[in-house]
């Protein structure tokens, strides 16, 4: 019998790291038995101690195995504990800190990572959704709006313009519309503005954590604005036929290409490419990065045991 594999989990606290985190460690907990102890060094300022009050500071009785984390903040807390427990350390980005100094890396294919043995190259950011493929609604769709971004241009009157097509286009589905806190206010108002009738507002306020897994395992459809690129892969992840809304890139960056390879590789399909009248077509190759990663740090643990 394998021994339980211990994990340290340090989180800075901001909402896209830590989704990354508890996608990997939900899937690591789900293939191995695992104890996980986290430290949330935005309200547990981190301390530079010995092996000792390292293990205080996680509440562990044992040292960690591997000791992960994402966010540039975390990368020294990341390797001073590993250092100081003889623990392995993985980071879940391009680390600002040279590679070399960490023992393993997961970096999306966007941040153009190194090819070497200990980095796993992913398709976006991991996240914690898990794909559904059966029990769909397929006469409910959700409607996915960021707002105002540094990657593409927020032009709220064209946002509407297209969503406005798609209600029009498909009267038979019923739309959940969510926004989020970067959208600005105008939008709103336009929204509520349309003579639509298909349709559900649901301001980002009244949702709760659990609200967006939920809608995506039961939707049939969604669209999402391609600045939202968390939302993006989220939305490819479930397993839910992804369309993105079109809007102008302000330059070339990561985020913009990355968007254009989802499009490229049909994990999704473009609004201006599409005939909104029609269903949007399912992905052409499922995507669910956090269990693949699961398994490349599973595999990784085992070969060095």
């Amino acid at each position: 019998m394998r021994d339980v594999l211990r994990l340290w989990v340090i989180t800075d606290g901001r909402l896209g790291h830590l989704n990354q985190l508890r996608g990997l460690v939900s899937r690591l907990e789900a293939k191995r038995t695992c104890e996980v102890r986290w430290l949330d060094i935005s309200k547990t300022p981190f301390k530079k101690t010995g092996r000792t009050g390292l293990l205080a500071q996680f509440s562990a009785e044992r040292p960690p195995h591997w000791v992960i984390a994402a966010g540039s903040r975390c990368h020294i807390p990341l390797l001073w504990t590993a250092w100081r427990c003889a623990a392995r350390s993985l980071v879940l980005m391009k680390p600002s800190l040279p590679l070399a100094l960490f023992d393993a890396a997961m970096i999306p294919a966007h941040d153009a990572p190194p090819e070497r043995p200990a980095v796993l190259v992913t398709r976006g950011v991991l996240n914690s959704i898990v794909p559904t493929y059966r029990g769909r609604e397929d006469d409910i769709g959700l409607i996915l709006l960021g707002g105002i971004n540094k990657h593409f241009d927020w032009d709220s009157a064209a946002v509407v313009a297209q969503v406005a097509a798609i209600l029009a286009s498909q009267p038979n589905t019923h739309w959940r519309i969510g926004d989020s806190p970067r959208s600005p206010p105008e939008l709103t108002e336009q929204l509520r503005a349309l003579p639509a009738d298909n349709v559900t507002l649901i301001p980002y306020a009244e949702c709760g954590p659990g609200w967006l897994p939920g809608q995506l395992a039961e939707v049939g459809q969604v669209w999402v604005s391609r600045d939202s690129v968390s939302m993006v892969y989220e939305c490819i992840t479930s397993g839910a036929a992804t369309g993105l809304l079109r809007l102008e890139p302000l330059r070339d960056s990561r985020v913009t290409r990355s968007m254009q390879q989802v499009i490229d590789k049909g994990l999704a399909s473009a609004f201006e490419h599409c005939d909104v009248s029609q269903a949007l077509p399912p992905s052409t190759q499922p995507l669910w990065e956090a269990d693949r990663a699961a398994d490349w740090l599973l595999e990784r643990t085992e070969s060095a045991s």
